[in-house]
């Protein structure tokens, strides 16, 4: 699926799924989705390069994701997607600046597209109904008596371009990095409070509550790591934008936004590392209570044992066989063993308790 984006000005207008042979040429955005073949040799046909496969995009090495070929740079960075539905993963993007027209190839759908799709029709003249509806109603009515009404003042901001749409995607994709982490220090943070809520409790943590904890534990490390991930193909992109930008030669405001991206980036890794170590704190804190526990448990059945030891002792003496035993005779000698058995289970159990080992 191929979504088109056209700029008049300052205004954007989005075009969404349009056909192979439908691609306006002035679109200054073309965002190819899940392309067939034949989407892909009518870009290659319009933009005259030729478009990266799926398996190239999944190189790893920075020749294949960064380089220049054709008159356009190609430019390739993991993004993390699928937060929302509970099932976080990360795929590679690839951004494409060919002449004055920005191509985005994907196989997967980030959040950060929708959002950043969103406020450029939005802030500009937002998508293909809305701006149909507002033309239609800039002109004036057959039933108008009176001169027509005055234009639009023009908008303030500036003409938008390939460079300044790519930088504003990437901003949005960095902003959604910062949302990302900000959750996942958010969960943490719960984590932690119910691991040391647990700790106060007398009563043992049930195994459930453990291996629910873990499981969080766990997914926010994976997100986490596969953010650091994504961090750093876009720590490696930005500097390779910034040479393009300085071949291009854009606004000189688009250079100082690839320069705060780039130390947004720089803070976020840094941030990455904190919730890496709050992780691994929080996770041997977890197994830590869990030995606690286990261990509570087995000095239970070890004082236990350690208290039926006597009474069985008193109870095998009496169990021997032989004729010549006092107590056998004696009319008070069951209830006298008796007594023994539970004396001696009690000596040892309030012995444990005066030295607090229970």
């Amino acid at each position: 699926m191929i979504d088109a984006y056209t700029a008049f000005g300052s205004h954007v207008r989005r075009h969404p799924g349009v056909h192979a042979d439908e691609i306006p040429p002035e679109a200054v955005w073309l965002d190819l989705r899940n392309p067939t073949r034949d989407e892909e040799m009518a870009i290659e046909t319009l933009c005259g390069i030729e478009v990266p496969t799926r398996e190239e995009m999944r190189e790893i090495e920075v020749s294949s994701r960064l380089y220049s070929e054709d008159g356009g740079d190609f430019m390739t960075a993991s993004l993390v997607y699928g937060l929302d539905e509970g099932r976080p993963d990360f795929g590679p993007v690839t951004f494409i600046l060919v002449q004055n027209r920005l191509i985005t190839l994907r196989y997967t759908d980030p959040k950060s597209f929708h959002i950043f799709s969103t406020k450029l029709c939005r802030d500009g003249s937002g998508s293909g109904n809305g701006e149909g509806a507002r033309s239609k109603q800039a002109l004036p009515s057959p039933l108008h008596y009176g001169p027509p009404p005055a234009p639009p003042k023009p908008s303030r901001r500036g003409s938008q371009s390939a460079d300044s749409i790519m930088i504003g995607l990437l901003e949005t994709v960095i902003d959604r990095v910062a949302d990302m982490l900000e959750a996942i220090a958010a969960d943490l943070d719960r984590i932690g409070t119910d691991i040391f809520r647990s700790s106060d409790d007398k009563t043992p943590t049930p195994t459930a509550d453990f291996q629910q904890l873990l499981k969080r534990i766990g997914a926010a490390g994976d997100l986490s790591s596969r953010t650091r991930e994504s961090l750093a193909t876009l720590d490696r992109l930005l500097p390779y934008l910034q040479f393009v930008l300085d071949r291009r030669k854009p606004q000189k405001e688009l250079k100082l936004r690839v320069k705060a991206m780039a130390r947004d980036v720089s803070s976020l890794n840094d941030f990455v590392s904190f919730l890496s170590n709050k992780t691994t704190f929080l996770l041997d804190t977890t197994v830590g209570m869990i030995s606690i526990e286990q261990n509570a448990i087995i000095k239970i059945f070890s004082v236990a044992a350690v208290g039926f030891m006597p009474p069985t002792l008193v109870a095998s003496i009496y169990g021997m066989n032989f004729t010549h035993m006092p107590e056998l005779t004696w009319p008070l000698g069951y209830p006298m063993a008796l007594g023994v058995m539970v004396l001696s289970a009690l000596l040892p159990l309030l012995f444990f308790r005066h030295k607090k080992w229970l």
